[in-house]
């Protein structure tokens, strides 16, 4: 933006250097540049990588804490959870059990979708063909990804107030809780906007 600006005034000093009135010489500087659609669409590349790249760095940066609440939460809770691989768990409720395997499989695949999308809108650009749709669209799974992990743990959690009203622990909880349901509105929030932008990029 900065240089489009510098760049619009040394063209209408120019103009004006020459004779023109300024109200004239800024018109004819605009008209150089081309028409403002033009000019938007040489843009809308580095906006969408913009975005991509905010919202894949933010879900890795967030992800372990909210990970650590959650297995906090769960081993303060009665639920059947020890240090332990989860083939010893023989004592999970099935819903819980679900639970746990559907979230693995939704942050495996945000987590690696949000790597992508910081790679895709690095340094590594300088060296791969400009694929300005690929950012975009490895943010908005990771985005989707995060937010459907959100929304299965907190489902779980409705789920075990009912089942087994007595076993959560209530503070560890609730914060794990309110940092899912956090992120849950800003990775979705941040996936729509990215999903928006690509709309309006080349299929390249």
């Amino acid at each position: 933006m900065a240089e489009l600006r510098a760049g619009l005034l040394d063209a209408a000093d120019a103009h004006r250097s020459a004779g023109l009135p300024a109200a004239a010489g800024a018109q004819a500087a605009i008209s150089e540049f081309g028409a403002p659609e033009q000019v938007a669409d040489g843009f809308r590349a580095e906006i969408a990588a913009r975005h991509a790249r905010r919202l894949s760095a933010s879900l890795v940066a967030c992800g372990p804490l909210v990970g650590l609440l959650w297995v906090a939460a769960a081993f303060a809770s009665h639920l059947g959870l020890h240090l332990a691989p989860p083939w010893h768990w023989p004592d999970l409720p099935p819903l819980l059990d679900v639970g746990i395997r559907l979230v693995v499989v939704a942050i495996v695949a945000a987590a690696w979708a949000a790597l992508l999308g910081i790679a895709a809108t690095g340094r590594l650009t300088r060296w791969l063909p400009a694929r300005p749709r690929h950012g975009p669209t490895v943010a908005v799974i990771a985005g989707f990804g995060a937010a459907s992990a959100d929304l299965i743990l907190l489902a779980v959690v409705a789920g075990l107030l009912v089942l087994a009203p007595g076993k959560l622990a209530p503070l560890p909880i609730a914060l794990a809780a309110a940092a899912s349901l956090t992120r849950l509105t800003l990775a979705a929030r941040g996936a729509r906007q990215c999903l928006a932008i690509r709309a309006t990029l080349t299929a390249s």
